[in-house]
């Protein structure tokens, strides 16, 4: 008894040794590429100690390797993936990275970590949890870009639209000033006439 109290105490004094290099991350997501962090879980106990990584975000957020164990006196690297993302699908929320820490039962295999998990197999009685929140930065990358080509294109639009009405608009002003032009020589044409008949007019009369 007096034994099983002795490693109860070891488990939780070593569990109690390990911790993450941070609490908290900010990542800016893509709307066209994946995003990357990696962070070593360190042990620096004397024992081996086993570790799943999880989070509350699936779809969203990969995380590799999922189990494992660390050898005392080593650390293991944990990788997180973020895909990339649809800013009008993507529910900004915040997320969590946990992992659960326990002591490697001395008659479980190192190559098999993911059993120390299953409760089939084995029921932890002793493990500990770490936190990692993860929050979101926005607006996300790239989501500018395509706002920014939005309003370009629309300006572009704009101009086109008031190039043909300025074009239109040309067009009838040319019609008009060569309607106008075509009554001015008729006109003229006309006094041309009225000259002629006065003086022939006058000529018979003479």
């Amino acid at each position: 008894m007096a034994e099983k109290m002795s490693k109860e105490e070891d488990s939780y004094k070593a569990l109690e040794k390990i911790s993450l290099p941070f609490h908290e991350i900010k990542v800016w997501l893509s709307c066209t590429q994946r995003r990357h962090i990696k962070f070593a879980i360190t042990n620096p106990t004397n024992v081996t100690i086993g570790f799943h990584l999880r989070s509350t975000r699936p779809s969203a957020i990969k995380v590799y390797p999922t189990y494992g164990f660390i050898e005392k006196h080593d650390f293991a690297m944990a990788k997180v993936y973020f895909p990339k993302v649809d800013e009008h699908d993507f529910k900004v929320r915040a997320d969590r990275l946990t992992v659960l820490l326990a002591v490697k039962p001395e008659d479980l295999s190192i190559s098999e970590p993911k059993l120390l998990w299953d409760e089939k197999d084995y029921r932890l009685d002793i493990f500990a949890r770490r936190c990692i929140t993860v929050k979101y930065s926005k607006p996300f990358e790239n989501q500018k870009i395509k706002t920014s080509r939005k309003s370009s294109t629309k300006g572009k639009e704009t101009t086109d639209e008031q190039i043909n009405e300025q074009k239109t608009q040309s067009h009838k002003d040319a019609k008009t000033n060569a309607a106008a032009q075509a009554i001015k020589t008729v006109q003229s044409n006309d006094n041309d006439g009225e000259c002629e008949e006065e003086g022939s007019t006058k000529d018979d009369q003479q």
